[in-house]
């Protein structure tokens, strides 16, 4: 009998403890809930993503290398999170500005590390690494030129800082404030052109239809042009047209 009250009790014992720490479990994650919701909250205040919305624009972007911009919508995003779409739209109330924050992540993975012309630095060799290094950074992603070029200073502010450098580092060589901002505003623009001129590039399919020599007949100047080596290295191009700009600007 003893034994069978001492089975009973012990029963009763785990019973309880069990109860115990499941009340306790749920009131931790209850006390994280809104420790994260907090928190959440002061982030968001100071423009800094949050935990989650990190983990969304993480997967926007991996959406981006998989289908391109086009293929970036909240709803696939909540499927491949596997949470309910309006539980997006807390996070990013429309796919412009998720697009924004995308377009931070992806400049400031390259340019973080950024800084303003060094006193032994010419403001052309500066110019041209860090438009280089924009193009970088934009070419790490199918359609990467769009998402940075479309983008707004804020909350994409590496962006903005990247004009804020570009602005020291010239005026800081005697060239005037509106001469600084045509110099750098030209030089991105042509950047963010010319990336996606070259993320636009025609399909296999399409390259395999298009008859150039019946095209190409007419425009015997065009014909010499592009049949010039150099066209087939977009490095080269890239930099060539750049030192144009620069070059324009320094006379």
């Amino acid at each position: 009998m003893n034994d069978d009250k001492f089975a009973r009790d012990m029963a009763r014992l785990e019973k309880a403890r069990k109860r115990t720490q499941e009340r306790l479990a749920s009131q931790q994650e209850r006390i994280n809930q809104h420790f994260e919701r907090a928190q959440e909250r002061i982030e968001h205040k100071f423009g800094k993503p949050s935990v989650s919305q990190q983990r969304i624009i993480g997967a926007a972007l991996e959406l981006l290398k998989q289908d391109g911009l086009m293929g970036v919508s909240l709803r696939k995003l909540a499927r491949g999170l596997d949470i309910q779409a309006p539980a997006l739209y807390w996070h990013f109330k429309n796919k412009e500005l998720l697009v924004d924050y995308m377009a931070e992540a992806i400049l400031e993975k390259e340019l973080k590390d950024m800084q303003p012309r060094r006193d032994e630095e010419t403001w052309q060799n500066w110019l041209t690494e860090h438009m280089v290094r924009l193009r970088k950074a934009m070419l790490a992603y199918p359609d990467g030129a769009r998402v940075v070029a479309g983008a707004h200073l804020y909350p994409v502010v590496t962006l903005a800082q990247f004009i804020e450098f570009g602005l020291i580092s010239l005026s800081s060589v005697g060239i005037d404030l509106e001469t600084a901002r045509k110099i750098i505003t030209t030089a991105i623009t042509y950047t963010f052109g010319y990336v996606i001129e070259e993320q636009a590039a025609p399909t296999i399919e399409q390259i395999a239809e298009f008859d150039s020599d019946a095209f190409l007949k007419p425009y015997p100047y065009i014909t010499k042009a592009l049949g010039n080596s150099s066209q087939k290295n977009p490095d080269k191009n890239y930099l060539t047209g750049l030192q144009y700009i620069i070059a324009g600007a320094s006379i």
